[in-house]
């Protein structure tokens, strides 16, 4: 039985109101937590009632599942079309893997209708290729970053954007569960980074952060801002991934790594064990973003930074599950590479576009943030820090003259001298930027001052 929140049923009019005037594809815009599976699975049985056939995309095996096991459970009949799973073609509904439905069309009942889950994906050749063999079929997307990895828009694949909630709107009404987002000094040196389809390159990424020192600190910082609670890592590399994981062992935290090529039996045991608390951390590179639904995950540790919103958006919100077992739960996010400086909060209002812009979402923005200096918290601007209760000084402007104008300027000249010497000392952009939001500066001066110092401007600013 479905029981849709209100803006389920205005996201699946609004969907049903662009059909009806001629669009053909459209895309639902909705953040992680405003229940896209469920939205799925009602139109997929709606589509049935009408003698429809829908094929319902994803692009991993977990997803598969997981899906899977909505659908049974909102009493939706299906179909599932991966490999290791038997075909019914007889089910008007099919969920499947993108990689296997490509191989399989001749198989395959022709659908009406095509859902395409994490659609920010469909612009890749195996996503046109579907599209292309059923031209007539009607197409709706459901993403919560509709942009293409490195920024720009999904106009050659959509016609129209469906705007759901906000993350705001969602934490307030208990769908998604508030965060602390920390944003520790950054131990390594990314000056220099090259940028290789619209993000950093890797390989780079991994030989910067892949050091003892540096997931070190990255252990202590977990310990400090959220020990004992179950974490996520994300990692550069296979290897910075396999490495941290270890560490993480050695330190007395129990601690695994996954990947792609992770036996699919060790794969779920690893995540069961994460579920029920027996791994504290779970080590990865990409595996463990989209989708990936554990409401138990307390946090998330950002040790691979990132050019790309859509990424960043992906991981840094992977613990906002709210979690029955836990109503009061506050996820907690720990940022080592600051990737909030290119990107802001995770629950900043974003604009998103279809159009291809030059100016990527969430770009040359200026987020009105505070960092707190002695717990690391970042939020906006506020009096004392929402994590810590540090209140922050505030310089009161006194026009009694206490010193001679002799000694004001000089203790002004000292200041000035202060303050060029912080720039002069920054080494990378993470650096400039963590000065220009201290001292209120816009993203402008940040690039006046990469350009004047030789420092890639696309190093550190999203």
């Amino acid at each position: 039985m479905f029981e849709l929140r209100d803006y389920q049923e205005l996201l699946i009019e609004g969907a049903r109101l662009e059909f009806q005037n001629g669009k053909q594809r459209t895309c639902i815009v909705a953040p992680c937590g405003a229940g896209k599976t469920v939205l799925m699975a009602y139109m997929s049985a709606q589509a049935r009632l009408k003698g429809n056939n829908t094929m319902f995309v994803v692009h991993r095996q977990e997803l598969i599942d997981q899906s899977s096991a909505t659908f049974s459970a909102m009493g939706v009949p299906h179909g599932i079309i991966a490999a290791g799973y038997p075909m019914t073609v007889n089910e008007q509904i099919q969920i499947g893997s993108i990689q296997t439905i490509v191989r399989r069309t001749d198989k395959i009942t022709p659908p009406q209708l095509i859902i395409l889950d994490e659609a920010h994906h469909a612009t890749a050749n195996t996503w046109r290729k579907l599209l292309q063999l059923y031209p007539d079929a009607f197409v709706i997307g459901l993403t919560a970053t509709p942009a293409r990895m490195g920024g720009d828009g999904l106009g050659d694949i959509f016609e129209s954007l469906i705007m759901g909630p906000t993350v705001k709107e969602l934490i307030a009404s208990g769908n998604l569960s508030p965060f602390k987002y920390y944003a520790p000094p950054v131990a390594a040196d990314l000056e220099g980074l090259r940028v290789k389809y619209g993000d950093f390159a890797q390989s780079e990424v991994a030989m910067r952060m892949d050091k003892s020192e540096i997931i070190g600190d990255l252990i202590d910082q977990y310990q400090r801002l959220a020990p004992g609670a179950r974490a996520v890592c994300y990692c550069a590399s296979l290897a910075h991934s396999q490495h941290t994981a270890e560490m993480f062992r050695q330190a007395g935290i129990p601690a695994l790594h996954i990947d792609g090529e992770t036996p699919d039996v060790a794969r779920k045991a690893a995540i069961n064990d994460f579920k029920n608390g027996s791994i504290k951390i779970l080590c990865n590179v990409d595996l463990i973003s989209e989708g990936f639904d554990v409401p138990a995950m307390e946090a998330v540790i950002l040790a691979r930074p990132t050019q790309s919103l859509t990424l960043f958006i992906q991981q840094s919100m992977r613990a906002m599950r709210p979690d029955k077992e836990n109503p009061e739960k506050i996820a907690i996010i720990i940022d080592h590479v600051g990737n909030l400086y290119r990107h802001g909060l995770p629950d900043e209002d974003r604009e998103w576009s279809l159009e291809n812009n030059k100016k990527r979402p969430g770009e040359k923005r200026e987020f009105p943030l505070k960092q707190c200096p002695k717990c690391f918290g970042a939020h906006r601007p506020a009096p004392v820090c929402p994590y810590c209760t540090h209140v922050y000084q505030v310089e009161e402007r006194d026009n009694t003259p206490k010193q001679r104008a002799g000694e004001l300027a000089e203790v002004i000249e000292l200041e000035k001298r202060k303050r060029k010497e912080e720039v002069r000392q920054a080494r990378n952009v993470v650096t400039l930027e963590q000065i220009a939001m201290q001292r209120g500066y816009s993203p402008h001066w940040v690039r006046k001052m990469c350009e004047l110092k030789r420092i890639p401007f696309g190093a550190g600013s999203g």
